[in-house]
């Protein structure tokens, strides 16, 4: 089940029963790359969070965005400028750390491609975050997907919103 891209903060279950919490800034600085029009690039970047020390949550807070040095066409994103792990040198002074990728697809929901499954299983052996799980989050015309893998098991599954009741959440 998608998520609604929205300007507000998101809570997302994680396979051990702990929350992420997707801050709003990240969604704001994704939708200014969402695929509108027929010519539109993909864009992407790298996604920046910490974990909780006291609860073993998650927050991600920041996300770079496409740069000059990038491969963009309709169907393709490639992270290459070095801007992008500049900025990930910055963040870590504000205690904010790699946490994982993201990128859009022309599509209303989106759908990872096997080009994406390939690219985030490697991810999963060659990378490491400050959590144990990898964020994988794919943007669409109109709604959000989000993947975390697992580095122990090496598994990815899809996280969903936390339950509500009304416009709160109820407790984990």
């Amino acid at each position: 089940m998608a998520i609604e891209i929205a300007n507000r903060c998101i809570k997302m279950k994680l396979p051990n029963g702990k929350v992420v919490d997707i801050l709003p800034e990240v969604f704001q600085e994704i939708s200014k790359w969402i695929q509108n029009d027929d010519y539109a690039p993909e864009g992407g970047g790298f996604i920046l969070g910490y974990k909780h020390e006291r609860t073993g949550n998650i927050s991600l807070e920041y996300v770079t965005y496409p740069q000059p040095l990038d491969i963009c066409s309709r169907i393709h994103f490639k992270i290459k400028d070095p801007i992008h792990k500049l900025f990930l040198l910055k963040a870590r002074v504000r205690k904010s750390f790699y946490m994982g990728v993201w990128h859009t697809h022309p599509q209303t929901i989106p759908n990872p491609s096997i080009v994406d499954w390939d690219d985030w299983n490697d991810t999963l052996i060659k990378d490491r975050t400050a959590s144990k799980y990898m964020f994988f989050l794919i943007a669409g015309t109109k709604s959000i997907r989000i993947w975390v893998g697992d580095f122990e098991t090496k598994h990815i599954v899809e996280i969903f919103e936390c339950e509500k009741d009304g416009d709160l959440y109820k407790k984990i």
